[in-house]
């Protein structure tokens, strides 16, 4: 059968249009029955052989490298030489290594590189030279003579959009590409035929190529403990751990429990894996780096307790072993760690160090052209007005298809009723989700017993290695993913914590009492801006309405305020205040499910209930629990009549078994892992304890991470009005880099401010180590006008640095040429010699004139809210944090306009929903399309006067407007 050579993918990224799965499909629909792959890396062999086998087509496995610049295409032959494959595109490439690599591999030389066929044919034991047309066949040998042509579309018509892919990888528009790619496409067989007067060489590549690629076996570091025996070396470090953890009294429940855990981690074979992963866990904890107390279902494990992996005691909180670590379902183990997140590359690289730069690596992804950005390149490309791109976008939901985004918005298809714009759109619908650019798992990281690229290719990034191969299909291969996850929250925690201890207070993070009242207040009251996991509004109103009184009940917040768990959350709620009867049907049911109040809400919960009514094992328990949760009928009907039949076996009436099944069956889809909910509860309550008792250190290290963000900062700043917590303007002799605690206020950088940044930020306070500045003068006598302009001045002036020198800022703005070149002169004179310039007064801006400056130099308003301004002229305004009080009212408030969406209803009418603001809170405000057709010309940035219903959605108070009034 006639094989067509040199087929590059998307993964030759921005230079070929087809898409691995497309080209399968190609494939079945064509009758292929071989194909090629030969991209310039490797980062597609894996899918494309694995969905090859799948569809019953013989996959050969490519790869076009340069050397001395000049391209030649290598096969694999078989699985040695798909090895040898991955070892040359792994390395720098050149002829000492392709002849180090060279066995099992056909080479093919391009007829433009034919001058390094005397260098490399003695390197394969099979050695082409290929041609695209007869011009070329005739001045080579048949006998070596291959047809082959670049193969970058499925089909011509396609070819024309390469030109594109080139332009934007190139950064260039359109009319600068010059190429031709229209013969680039795979041909059909009689096209084939006319061509290639050498086809029994086609013939041939397809005979000597033949690829099995097996999974590997045993590919984890191996850990280096006494006498190479892990098992007794995890026995030893378990029984040292429990003492450290429980003393020398240790319950039998504890040693049963560690027993049976050891037994199953030796004989599922992850001795091995558990010491490796204790190994960084404790290297970071021991080097000062924070660590989370667990994730995911590892925390049901005491072996990883006791290793100090994690911080949660499974029995304590009745975590099961078997959600984790299964033994009548082999998985890998997966346990996932939380690292701050501004240290978490100190722990991989002390793995790389330990274990090899080539045996731990990164994992690889790709960016694609989504959506948006392939409106964005399509339209560089097309050189077409930026304002014209962006008001496109700005119609373009990222959640849709760009033909999904067309069918829906008639905005858009307004936008695009042009010839040139239409055309741009099917461009970018042709090119969406194509590869774009290479990058980084954010946490995944893989490690090896050998060398990663004896296994799968690899790909140097940043002197970093990263898989050749995506996350998808690392498994298949024997390699194990282990997730190290950068949490900034921990560095929140410690930046709070170092603050807390260098004032003089010790605290310990580990050692926080759980049962501490202001803590579970907080959370009742929904004062949880800024809590791990319990910051979003919606988590806020659900907090205020669930009222969580103790420690179990923060676990069931997490589980239940997810899509599908919150269906029950009004029927917990009532049950908890005993305005609804709790149900256990069955009455050995009430130990598990009393925490609960009678609702499955966790995993394990399901387990427990099959283990105790059909008499389940963990192990099968948790089957059952995949099984339903990934609904898979077959496996549901033999266990659904296997669950009744045992239940019933255990004396269980009937009606009441199928009646337990039903709610399994109803609550396992969507059941969270309690485990995982445990032990980030631990995180959450731990910050909410610090926030309630050392508010102004927890809200400093909050508003540190928050920069960069305007709207986290314009939060926080809230949150900080709303605890009686003054955030200061910034002062020329008293801010510094990062926030800084004052007394008991916290003052604000001068990097934040805007045209400050880092590096001038940072001139100024070095030089204010020579001594605190005396005034402007001294400041700019002091000052290297490279560095500190008159722009920087004007915005140091305009944030209040200056005001302690009681000049006011307008005064300071209109005389500062003459405060500039009296600086400029007392540097080179000395200061007795000259007088200080008389300047001429000012009245001071206007308090709204202010607030502008504020809004322009912070990105929000520090000091005041211009809604304060205007609340003081008119009567009976009411303020946002007291709307709950007029429920189903009308009222009359005064709001900033933070955020203005327009949407089109189903009767294609225009209405309007804004987010407006006082000075500590907001509010969603609701124009309907009759309301808002009389009032469509407020925009962001406003202060309206609105006269408005009270109204509540999902448990969230919103005003519908009757009137709106633009405040001037």
């Amino acid at each position: 059968m006639y094989t067509p050579l040199y087929i590059k993918t998307e993964n030759t990224l921005l230079s070929s249009m087809i898409k691995i799965n497309e080209l399968i499909n190609y494939a079945v629909e064509n009758n292929l029955s071989t194909l090629t792959i030969t991209d310039n890396n490797m980062f597609g062999a894996m899918e494309f052989y694995l969905k090859c086998i799948k569809n019953n087509i013989k996959p050969i496995i490519g790869l076009e490298i340069k050397v001395d610049n000049k391209i030649i295409i290598l096969y694999a032959k078989n699985n040695k030489g798909y090895k040898n494959l991955i070892k040359i595109s792994s390395n720098d490439i050149n002829f000492e290594n392709i002849k180090s690599y060279s066995d099992n591999l056909i080479c093919i030389i391009p007829f433009n590189s034919t001058d390094l066929y005397n260098k490399l044919k003695d390197m394969f034991e099979h050695t082409f030279i290929s041609y695209k047309n007869d011009f070329e066949l005739n001045q080579i040998d048949q006998n070596i003579a291959i047809y082959m042509n670049e193969i970058l579309s499925l089909n011509k018509e396609d070819a024309k959009y390469i030109n594109y892919l080139y332009a934007i990888k190139e950064g260039l528009i359109l009319e600068q590409i010059d190429i031709n790619k229209q013969d680039n496409y795979i041909k059909s067989l009689e096209e084939y035929i006319k061509i290639d007067k050498t086809i029994k060489n086609n013939y041939k590549i397809n005979e000597l190529c033949n690829i099995t690629i097996t999974k590997e076996n045993d590919l984890l570091p191996i850990y280096d403990c006494p006498n190479n025996d892990q098992y007794s070396y995890l026995k030893k470090l378990c029984i040292d751990g429990m003492k450290q953890r429980f003393g020398n009294e240790i319950s039998k429940t504890y040693q049963e429990r560690l027993r049976y855990e050891l037994d199953v981690i030796n004989k599922m074979g992850f001795c091995n894996y558990f010491l490796i992963v204790q190994d960084y866990v404790n290297y970071a904890k021991s080097n000062g780096i924070l660590v989370g107390p667990g994730r995911g279902s590892a925390a049901g494990s005491l072996v990883s307790y006791i290793l100090n992996i994690t911080d949660v005691d499974p029995i304590k909180y009745n975590l099961l072993f078997e959600r984790f670590l299964n033994p009548e379902r082999i998985t890998m183990p997966d346990i996932d760690i939380d690292f701050e997140y501004n240290r978490r590359e100190e722990v991989i690289n002390y793995c790389i160090n330990k274990y090899g730069l080539k045996k731990v690596a990164g994992i690889i992804t790709f960016g694609t052209l989504g959506a948006k950005q392939s409106i964005r390149d399509v339209g560089r490309v097309q050189n077409v007005d930026l304002s014209i791109i962006d008001r496109i976008c700005k119609n373009i939901d990222t959640n849709l298809t760009l033909k999904e985004n067309y069918n829906k918005s008639n905005n858009l298809k307004q936008i695009l009723n042009d010839k040139s714009l239409m055309e741009l759109y099917k461009v970018a619908i042709i090119l969406e989700g194509m590869k774009r650019h290479i990058s980084s798992h954010a946490a995944g990281i893989v490690m090896c017993n050998k060398e990663i690229d004896e296994v799968i290719p690899l790909y140097k990034k940043d002197n970093f290695y990263i898989t050749g191969y995506s996350m998808e299909y690392l498994e298949d291969i024997g390699l194990l993913k282990m997730d190290f996850l950068a949490l900034k929250n921990l560095t929140t925690i410690t930046n709070i914590v170092n603050d807390i201890n260098s004032s003089g207070i010790n605290i310990d993070f580990n050692n926080i009492p759980l049962d501490d009242e202001k803590t579970l207040d907080l959370f009742k009251n929904g004062d949880t801006l800024g809590i791990f996991q319990f910051e979003s509004s919606g988590m806020i109103k659900f907090l205020k309405k669930f009222k969580p009184d103790n420690f179990e009940d923060l676990f069931a917040c997490l589980a239940l305020y997810r899509p599908g768990p919150m269906d029950n959350i009004d029927l917990y709620i009532e049950r908890k205040n005993g305005q609804n009867k709790i149900d256990y049907i069955i009455e050995e049911l009430k130990p598990i499910l009393k925490p609960t109040y009678g609702i499955m809400i966790y995993q394990e919960q399901i387990m427990q209930v099959a283990h105790v009514l059909a008499n389940y094992s963990l192990g099968e328990a948790d089957i059952l629990r995949r099984a339903i949760s990934k609904k898979k009928e077959s496996v549901l009907l033999k266990e659904k009549e296997k669950f009744i039949k045992r239940a019933i076996n255990n004396g269980y009436n009937i009606n009441d078994v199928e009646k337990v099944f039903n709610l399994i069956l109803k609550f396992a889809s969507y059941g969270f892992n309690r485990a995982h909910s445990v032990a980030y509860s631990f995180i959450s309550y731990k910050m909410a304890y610090l926030k309630v008792n050392y508010p102004k250190y927890f809200m400093r290290s909050l508003l540190d991470m928050a920069t960069g963000s305007v709207i986290d900062t314009k939060d926080y700043i809230n949150e900080c009005k709303n605890i009686n917590l003054n955030v200061l303007c910034p002062d020329i002799n008293k801010s510094g880099i990062n926030y800084i605690i004052e007394n008991d206020d916290i003052r604000y950088p001068l990097s934040n401010i805007k045209n400050i940044g880092n590096i001038t930020a940072n001139y100024i306070i070095n030089e204010r180590k020579n001594g605190f500045y005396l005034d402007i003068y001294d400041f700019i006598k002091r000052s290297d006008k490279k560095i500190i302009n008159k722009k920087i001045l004007e915005s140091l002036i305009l944030s209040g640095c200056f005001s302690e020198s009681n000049i006011n800022k307008k005064t300071l703005i209109n005389n500062l040429d003459l405060i500039i070149n009296y600086g400029e002169l007392i540097k080179d004179i000395d200061e007795s010699y000259a007088l200080k310039p008389i300047l001429e007064d000012q009245e001071e801006f206007s308090l709204k004139e202010l607030l502008d400056i504020e809004l322009d130099l912070f990105g929000f308003y520090l000091t005041n809210h211009p809604v304060t301004i205007y609340k003081n002229k008119y009567k009976n305004i009411i303020d946002l944090k007291n709307v709950s009080h007029y429920f189903d009212k009308t009222i009359d408030i005064i709001v900033l306009v933070d955020k203005i969406k327009e949407i089109e209803t189903k009767k294609n009418d225009i209405m309007c929903f804004i987010v407006g603001s006082d000075e500590q809170n907001n509010i969603d405000i609701v124009l309907f399309p009759k309301i808002y057709d009389k009032l469509n010309k407020t925009k962001h940035g406003d202060i309206v006067l609105i006269r408005g219903k009270v109204e509540k959605r999902f448990d969230k108070y919103q005003i519908i407007v009757d009137n709106l009034k633009v405040l001037d």
